[in-house]
């Protein structure tokens, strides 16, 4: 199994070699145009030419999302198309400067699946080509016609699996397995949705050592960042409830969290409460609140005059570190002091009225009574004591 992972990985990145000769500088106003590379010498042999069909008519179709779509294997997840959010795949076809797709490659790969490798890319005005990312998708045919599957999917059947109660955990073949900390994340999987007033979800849970990694096999044999030395990170997929953790770790309770956020309370979602309530119930970057608060305290006795803006505040606390993201930690701390004063059922309250900026003001005013013009210095003050 590990062979195979490491020749797919050699053939995948055999691919970069071509695509400067593969960006092309015009693309008609009214089509998205997927290209196919000069160097695929495959093209036109039957089975990969009924899979290039494929591919391209989902990406000119303009479909994304869609429940009842027939491009794609909906067997085990309702929106597989799903982890396309990360290049944006709506405004792909529309995009300025408009957007170069080729297909750089199709192989064989296991368990009857073909491997379909494709480029974005786009030129600057001065002619530079900025690559933007190399999708990796996956074929297969069902019921005698060739469906899409998307790199997870796909994967499920290379990686190790594991069950620990509600939990299918999926490993990384370099990544050694903790047991202890899956049991750990089963009871906390109770919790949360004891917490919640629902019953407990089954979900998937790949696990990694590197975020790049996890990057891949969501589908992305490259996009910017990935090669970033020793990074480690997590996300949810909130339609087909997954858990990626690019950490070395079977527990990433934050990612959880957002899963049962999004199903109990679909209509509501502003960035600083629902990043702060993960982080409030489920840490971030392996660390609690708490221990978030501490270097929020260091930066703010550091910098009286910081601002903190709904608006306008973005990104890591500058320590170095990298850990600490100011939305999580401040969004994490007004969920702290809401359940503080009213309990669950007040950020639950939050969870599910809140939406936009004017939504957030609002509900803090009313539960912890604090005016908008007041928000900077109520948390400033909060921290530094």
């Amino acid at each position: 199994m590990l062979d195979t992972y490491k020749l797919i990985m050699k053939q995948t990145l055999l691919l970069l070699f071509f695509i400067t000769s593969s960006i092309g500088y015009t693309q008609n106003e009214t089509t998205f145009e997927v290209k196919i590379d000069a160097n695929m010498e495959n093209a036109n042999d039957p089975e990969e030419k009924e899979i290039i069909a494929l591919w391209t008519n989902y990406l000119q179709s303009g479909e994304y999302q869609n429940v009842a779509t027939t491009f794609w294997d909906t067997s085990q997840y309702r929106i597989p198309d799903y982890f396309l959010w990360m290049v944006d795949l709506r405004s792909l076809r529309t995009r300025t400067p408009k957007v170069q797709c080729t297909i750089l490659g199709i192989f064989a790969v296991e368990n009857g699946h073909y491997a379909v490798k494709t480029s974005l890319a786009h030129l600057t005005e001065d002619n530079t080509v900025v690559l933007e990312a190399i999708l990796s998708v996956y074929a297969k045919k069902v019921n005698g016609q060739y469906l899409l599957v998307n790199s997870s999917q796909y994967h499920k059947d290379i990686w190790q699996k594991k069950q620990v109660g509600n939990i299918t955990y999926y490993i990384h073949p370099m990544h050694q397995f903790e047991e202890k900390d899956a049991v750990r994340m089963n009871v906390f999987n109770e919790e949360i949705a004891k917490k919640l007033r629902t019953s407990p979800i089954s979900f998937d849970y790949f696990v990694s050592s590197y975020s790049r990694e996890i990057v891949r096999l969501l589908g992305y044999e490259y996009m910017s960042k990935i090669y970033i030395p020793g990074q480690t990170g997590g996300v949810a997929d909130v339609q087909n409830r997954i858990v990626y953790a690019g950490n070395n770790s079977t527990y990433y309770a934050h990612e959880l969290v957002h899963n049962y956020t999004y199903e109990l309370y679909p209509n509501a979602n502003h960035f600083w409460l629902n990043e702060g309530f993960a982080t409030y119930m489920g840490g971030s970057s392996g660390y609690d609140l708490e221990w978030h608060i501490q270097k929020l305290k260091a930066y703010v006795l550091e910098n009286p005059d910081f601002e903190i803006s709904l608006s306008e505040l973005r990104g890591y606390i500058p320590n170095g570190q990298h850990n600490t993201e100011f939305r999580y930690v401040i969004g994490g701390i007004i969920c702290k002091k809401v359940f503080e004063e009213h309990g669950m059922d007040g950020v639950i309250e939050g969870l599910r009225t809140v939406d936009t900026d004017e939504d957030f003001f609002k509900f803090i005013k009313e539960k912890l009574n604090i005016k908008e013009e007041d928000f900077s210095s109520y948390i400033k003050e909060i921290v530094v004591k």
